[in-house]
C-alpha cells in the first residue's frame, strides 16, 4: 500500500463519513452483473490562503466487482488565482498543467481509500471568496476489461491570509574583502509584508559569529552576551546577537531597510577583533517576526534593554510607514522570516600550548597525572589531544571526562594504550577567560614505565597554530622511589557545550574530527546578564 493511502473497512468508512462534511456521491443502484462503481469526495472545506494546503481526499468503489489500474485526474484549470501541485510525499502523483494525475494499484468492491493528492493556494493578494471548482474523474478497469469512471467535485474559497513577513540580507562582505581584527562592517538587511493584512509591530534579531559584536546600542534593543564578563582591548565576545521591536505597521507590499542605500549607514554595524577564526567563510543569521511570535526572546526584550536612540526611529526616519487597518493576531506563513548571510574573514593565529608534571608510583599502583591545555590565542579555534601511554602503562577510563575509552568498535572499554581527548564546542582563546582545560589521566603501571608517554594537542580549523613547540610533553611515570599516585586535579575549564557556536570538536576512534557549523540559530549556552 502507498504510503500517502489509508484503507477503511466499509462499515468503519461509513461510521466516519456520516460525521464528516464533505462532498458525498449517493451509490449507484446495483447492476445486474457485477461491476466496479466509482466516486470521489474530500475530508474537508476548500477554504484556502496562500500557504499551502493539502487536500484529504476519499476514493470510493460502491460496486460488486473489484476495479484495477486505477487513475484519478484532479482538474484546477477552472479555478482563479490558485496553483495546484502533487503533494510532495505523493509519489503517485505527477503534475501536468493544472491537473494533477495520480495512478493506484486497485479498489475492492465496498472499499474506500483516503489519499492525499494535492495541495491549493491562492496567489499572493488574491481577491477574497469564490474561486471555481476542481473537478475528479477516476476510472478503473472492471474484470472483464470494460472501463468504468466516476467523479467528484471540491469547490474552493480563497480567505484572507493576513501578513506575512520576509527578511532579506546581503552578505556581510566578500571572499575578495575578507574581515579581520579591528574591522568594521555595515549590516544590509531588510524585511517587508508579503502577505495581504497589515503587521501591527515586528522585532528583528541577528546574530554574529564568536569573534563580531555589535557596536550600535537602542533603547528598544535587547543584546545577548554568551561570553559575560571584561575581556581585554581589540578582543569582541559580544554582544554578539541582538533583538529589537519596532511598534510600526507594515501594509502589504511594504517594507523597511535596515540601511540607507544612497549613504551606504546601516542601523547595525559589527565590530570583529582579535580572535575571529580565519581564513574561512562563516554565516550570520537575521529574523524577522510579528510581536506575538518573539517566544523566548519576549522575556529578555521586556527585562534587558540598550541604551541610547531608538531603533524604532532610526527604522522610521529610512522611510514611511503606511497605516493600515489591524491585521490577524498572528503570521500564517514563517518558512521565510529568516535567512543566513555569509562572513568572509582573514587569515588568523593562534597557540595551544600543554603542560604536565611528572609523577611517581610503583609496579601495581594506578596513579594520576594532572594537565593542563590552554588556547594563548589571539585566535580562537579547535583542538583535540591525543594521550599515549609509556610502555609499561595501560590509560584507565574514569579519571578524565575529555577522553574517549572506545575500542576499534567503537564500544567503551575500560583499559587502553592511548585515547583522543576533545572539548564539545569552539575553543576560545584565553582573553575570554575561559580558554583554558584543566584534565587528569589514570595510570595503571603495569611493569618499569618506558620514556615514551606523551600528551599532544593538535589544533585543526581556519587558524593555524604559529607555536608548534610547546604541543607535546611527556607522561613521564618517576617509579624510582615506590611512592603510591592518586587523587588528581579537579577538571575545570572548558566545559563541553560551553559555545553554542562555530566550532564542534569530536573525537572518536583516535582520529580527530572537526565540523564547522555554521548556522548558528541553535544556542545551547544560557546567557547571563
Amino acid at each position: 500500500m502507498s504510503r500517502t493511502r489509508t484503507r477503511w473497512a466499509p462499515a468503519a468508512a461509513a461510521a466516519l463519513l456520516a460525521g464528516l462534511s464533505v462532498n458525498a456521491v449517493t451509490p449507484p443502484a446495483a447492476a445486474a452483473e457485477a461491476s466496479p462503481a466509482l466516486s470521489v469526495s474530500y475530508a474537508i472545506e476548500a477554504r484556502i490562503d496562500n500557504t499551502e494546503t493539502t487536500v484529504p481526499t476519499y476514493l470510493y468503489n460502491y460496486g460488486d466487482a473489484p476495479a484495477t489500474d486505477v487513475t484519478v485526474a484532479f482538474d484546477a484549470s477552472g479555478l482563479r488565482d490558485v496553483t495546484i501541485k502533487a503533494w510532495e510525499y505523493a509519489e503517485e502523483c505527477k503534475l501536468a498543467g493544472a491537473v494533477v494525475t495520480c495512478e493506484y494499484p486497485d479498489l475492492a468492491p465496498g472499499q474506500t481509500e483516503m489519499v492525499y493528492p494535492f495541495t491549493l493556494a491562492s496567489k499572493p493578494r488574491s481577491e477574497p471568496g469564490p474561486a471555481g471548482t476542481v473537478k475528479a474523474t477516476i476510472r478503473g478497469v472492471a474484470p472483464d476489461g470494460s472501463t468504468h469512471s466516476g467523479g467528484g467535485d471540491l469547490d474552493v474559497t480563497i480567505v484572507p491570509t493576513g501578513p506575512d513577513l520576509v527578511a532579506q540580507a546581503e552578505n556581510l562582505n566578500t571572499a575578495d574583502s575578507r574581515v579581520g581584527p579591528g574591522d568594521e562592517v555595515g549590516f544590509r538587511g531588510a524585511l517587508y509584508n508579503d502577505g495581504d493584512t497589515p503587521a501591527e509591530g515586528f522585532f528583528v534579531r541577528i546574530q554574529l559569529p564568536t569573534g563580531g559584536r555589535w557596536i550600535d546600542q537602542y533603547e528598544d534593543c535587547t543584546y545577548i552576551d554568551y561570553w559575560p564578563g571584561e575581556h581585554p582591548d581589540g578582543y569582541a565576545y559580544g554582544p554578539s546577537e541582538v533583538v529589537c521591536t519596532a511598534p510600526l505597521t507594515l501594509a502589504p507590499d511594504e517594507g523597511f531597510l535596515l540601511f540607507d542605500p544612497e549613504s551606504g549607514e546601516s542601523i547595525f554595524n559589527a565590530y570583529f577583533g582579535k580572535n575571529l577564526a580565519g581564513p574561512t567563510e562563516t554565516d550570520g543569521f537575521f529574523e524577522v517576526g510579528l510581536l506575538d511570535d518573539l517566544g523566548e526572546n519576549a522575556a529578555r526584550v521586556a527585562t534587558r534593554k540598550g541604551t541610547g536612540k531608538s531603533f524604532a526611529d532610526a527604522v522610521k526616519s529610512l522611510g514611511s510607514a503606511k497605516k493600515g487597518a489591524k491585521g490577524v493576531a498572528r503570521e500564517v506563513d514563517t518558512n521565510d522570516n529568516a535567512v543566513f548571510y555569509k562572513i568572509w574573514t582573514k587569515a588568523n593565529t593562534n597557540d595551544f600550548a600543554v603542560t604536565a608534571e611528572p609523577v611517581s608510583g610503583a609496579v601495581g599502583d594506578t596513579v594520576t597525572v594532572p594537565y593542563t591545555l590552554v588556547n594563548n590565542g589571539p585566535s580562537d579555534g579547535a583542538a583535540g589531544w591525543r594521550i599515549v601511554a609509556p610502555t609499561g602503562t595501560v590509560l584507565v577510563r574514569g579519571g578524565d571526562e575529555w577522553c574517549y575509552f572506545l575500542d576499534e568498535n567503537g564500544h567503551r572499554t575500560d583499559e587502553l594504550p592511548e585515547v583522543g581527548c576533545g572539548i564539545e564546542s569552539e575553543w576560545p582563546s584565553k582573553a575570554s577567560g575561559q580558554g583554558t582545560v584543566q584534565g587528569a589521566i589514570k595510570v595503571r603501571i603495569i611493569s618499569e614505565p618506558g620514556d615514551n608517554g606523551t600528551i599532544k594537542v593538535t589544533s585543526f580549523g581556519p587558524s593555524k597554530d604559529n607555536v608548534p613547540g610547546n604541543d607535546v610533553v611527556p607522561l613521564s611515570i618517576d617509579t624510582s622511589g615506590g611512592g603510591g599516585g592518586g587523587g588528581g586535579l579537579p577538571v575545570t575549564g572548558v566545559k563541553a557545550g560551553i559555545a553554542g557556536g562555530v566550532g564542534v570538536a569530536a573525537i572518536a576512534l583516535g582520529v580527530l574530527l572537526y565540523v564547522f557549523t555554521r548556522r548558528r540559530r541553535i544556542v545551547t549556552v544560557v546567557p547571563k546578564n
